[in-house]
């Protein structure tokens, strides 16, 4: 993406407040930067007003930068590293137990990609010029100027966007090149996945170096990557221009591994087998490098599974196993890197309370009581140390859960029924994609939660649109009423006033004319001589038989009972 017409030269004047930050939604608001390409900013510095002060400068920048964590030291950033994965780090230098230039040496140790900005004041040039030997990108005079710092983060976006491009555009042509052996490759990994233990070992050899594998080791770890943010990126990208990011990953991978033993199985997810005789720490080290440099290079967040070594003959075993593993995401809030032994005391397999569970949401007349059941239902599951199989059929039981109780919601919602029902595939769609329990559960709670809206908006009129209701009722109950004619009579349609008229009285409609029917009945039958059948008549039965039924069902007496009882 073109940078050129961005103005560097918006920010502060020194001489007023330090954080009294112009606007820049002026004439630079038109620029337009994709949310895909968000970079992650990680601020240290022991000053607490100054790391809050840099943060509301850079979210006022228009910038796609995003402050993701602050810390007060370098050995707090450090323990936030590998949850936050910033793409860049802006650090004083003078800090207590770690100062900044030690914090840059060590997280570029461990991330060789991470930017990295030092604060300095003006007697702390050498320590500057140190740190720019070490990899730092730059540095700044404390206090920053807005202009300064939106200039710097600027050029480093710019880099970054310039790596990325340089990157799609070496994967564009060697995806040209090497499509077809790709593709041979890709077949027969995927084959040896699937006949684990049916072909001997010497068998499998033979055909890897016929295709220019190596599969001579003994034992591979077998490890699974998997995407997220699936549904956010198919509004992003194309079929194409996904394709062409999954074969950059692709490259990454094998350039990291230092072999072509990776492919994307039937589900997409990269599958990778690791050489002996790494240990199962630089094993995991390694995957967790591999997610780094994907969501550096390409904005892709993902997920890795890793198995134990196992012989070659087992990696079919080993491939399932890992499939499991990544159940494990549904419980956890952002993306994990799991291997088998973090699941070993992982057991529990007896859903059977979570199922129970989910179908009291149906007996659940008030939305916000389907909501906080919903909340308290994940939390639950998350505390209860299911295995990765359990978890996916939970996850399975949500999705219909969660399908079902839509559905009705739009029975309940007259002008959001048509639209509603219209999106149901892109919904689904967004079912299908999510990444955890809490995702899985959002798009019915946000449903819930503009329907509630609507519902407040609404209430006046929905209790006059009752009243009016009630007098047709009372004016008309001797007539030929029912459920569609007295809808109509209110401009609804019959299931959706029957759902409002319900919650505004407490009864039904049919359950709210028959009293107001079996009421007159009984005065009639008291007050006059008249005979059943014309009792029946002037309540709006013309069965007179129908009537006496439904007589006895409200009073628990036959109409003639009911008249004698009256007279003694």
């Amino acid at each position: 993406m073109s940078t050129k017409e961005y103005d560097s030269h918006m920010g502060t004047d020194r001489s007023d407040s330090m954080w009294k930050v112009k606007s820049t939604k002026g004439r630079d608001s038109y620029l337009n930067f994709p949310e895909s390409s968000n970079m992650n900013v990680l601020i240290v510095d022991d000053e607490e007003v100054l790391r809050y002060g840099i943060k509301a400068m850079i979210e006022r920048m228009d910038l796609p930068f995003i402050v993701v964590g602050m810390a007060e030291d370098g050995v707090q950033a450090l323990e936030q590293l590998v949850q936050l994965e910033p793409d860049v780090i802006l650090s004083d230098i003078r800090m207590p137990r770690m100062g900044g230039l030690e914090l840059i040496q060590l997280a570029t140790a461990q991330y060789p990609k991470v930017r990295s900005i030092i604060l300095s004041g003006y007697d702390d040039f050498e320590y500057a010029k140190r740190a720019i030997r070490l990899g730092c990108k730059d540095y700044l005079v404390k206090p920053p100027s807005f202009s300064e710092l939106r200039e710097l983060l600027l050029s480093i976006y710019k880099e970054r966007s310039e790596e990325k491009e340089k990157l799609l555009d070496e994967t564009r042509k060697s995806k040209i090149i090497n499509r077809n052996q790709l593709l041979i490759r890709t077949d027969f990994l995927r084959s040896l996945i699937a006949k684990s233990g049916v072909l001997r070992t010497t068998d499998i050899r033979e055909q890897a170096r016929g295709i220019g594998l190596n599969l001579d080791k003994e034992h591979y770890a077998v490890a699974t990557l998997k995407f997220e943010k699936q549904a956010e990126l198919r509004k992003k990208y194309n079929s194409a221009e996904w394709e062409l990011l999954k074969y950059a990953a692709w490259n990454i991978t094998e350039e990291m591994l230092e072999h072509p033993l990776c492919f994307y199985d039937e589900a997409s997810h990269l599958v990778m087998l690791i050489k002996e005789p790494l240990s199962a720490e630089d094993c995991i080290e390694k995957c967790m490098a591999l997610r780094y440099n994907i969501n550096h290079f390409l904005n892709l967040t993902a997920s890795i599974t890793i198995s134990q070594p196992v012989p070659l003959s087992s990696i079919g075993v080993a491939y399932k196993e890992v499939s499991q593993l990544l159940s494990m995401r549904w419980v956890r809030d952002k993306s994990v890197v799991v291997t088998s032994s973090d699941t070993a005391t992982l057991t529990n397999d007896n859903i059977q309370y979570h199922l129970d569970q989910l179908l009291e949401l149906f007996k659940a007349d008030d939305t916000r009581e389907i909501c906080s059941k919903l909340n308290s239902w994940v939390l639950s599951v998350k505390d209860s140390a299911y295995s990765p199989t359990a978890l996916e059929r939970l996850a399975q039981e949500l999705k219909i859960a969660v399908i079902t109780l839509y559905r009705n919601l739009l029975v309940c919602d007259e002008d959001s029924r048509t639209q509603g029902l219209s999106s149901m595939p892109a919904w689904l769609e967004r079912l299908e994609l999510a990444d955890s329990l809490m995702e899985l559960i959002s798009p019915l709670l946000l449903a819930i939660e503009r329907l509630d809206l609507k519902e407040q908006s609404g209430t006046l009129l929905h209790n006059r649109t009752v009243e009016q209701a009630i007098a047709y009722i009372r004016a008309r109950f001797n007539s030929n009423l029912n459920l569609s004619s007295i809808a109509e009579e209110v401009n609804m349609t019959p299931a959706y006033f029957s759902v409002l008229f319900k919650k505004k009285t407490g009864k039904g409609v049919i359950e709210y004319l028959t009293g107001i029917r079996m009421e007159e009945a009984k005065k009639l039958l008291q007050e006059t001589d008249s005979k059943t059948y014309q009792v029946a008549e002037q309540v709006g039965y013309p069965d007179a038989a129908y009537f006496s039924n439904q007589f006895k069902r409200y009073t628990g007496m036959t109409p003639q009972e009911f008249r004698n009882k009256g007279q003694l």
